[in-house]
């Protein structure tokens, strides 16, 4: 249970993800000394992703205990290990603006290896039935704990955490591809 909502698995592998729009500041140098922020872009899943391996790892929130302790860093640290296992990116998602995915990724010093990116309006996690009713604590709507691996937009690996990352872990993915 998350916030008193039980998660469970809801993607089934080979089918498509879905089609939808995500927010990002593309990296520069320039954002490194937090004195800039960018300016936010878009792109649409199928677009971007097709006729790529891709590894999306969801979290409920930039620049939180656990995701910024325990469940991102790995990801970053081990992303010539993805790419040497033929992953073409890595997109770390929230509920979170653009802005604030930005500097959570300068933060966790990912530089253009990882992309952080938001899930607008949680569409893209809301077809796998993966949000979290967060309105209690302030929130809102939120991305669940979970991780993906689309291979061609169809989904190979799908793994859902209600706490600690385990089925969404760095360690979890790289073992499955």
């Amino acid at each position: 249970m998350v916030c008193g909502v039980a998660l469970t698995q809801s993607a089934e592998i080979g089918s498509t993800i879905p089609n939808t729009k995500f927010a990002y500041v593309p990296y520069s140098p320039e954002l490194e000394d937090h004195k800039v922020c960018g300016l936010p872009t878009g792109f649409q899943s199928h677009e971007r992703w097709k006729g790529k391996k891709v590894v999306i790892v969801s979290v409920p929130g930039a620049f939180t205990p656990t995701c910024t302790a325990n469940h991102v860093p790995p990801y970053v640290e081990k992303i010539q290990e993805f790419k040497n296992k033929g992953v073409d990116e890595v997109v770390v998602i929230a509920a979170n603006d653009p802005f604030v995915m930005s500097a959570w990724g300068v933060s966790e010093q990912a530089k253009d290896l990882v992309t952080f990116a938001q899930d607008v309006n949680c569409e893209f996690s809301q077809a796998f039935k993966a949000t979290l009713d967060l309105s209690s604590k302030g929130m809102g709507e939120r991305t669940a704990r979970y991780a993906l691996i689309a291979n061609d937009l169809k989904v190979e690996y799908f793994g859902i955490d209600q706490g600690e990352p385990q089925q969404s872990s760095a360690a979890t993915l790289l073992s499955k591809l």
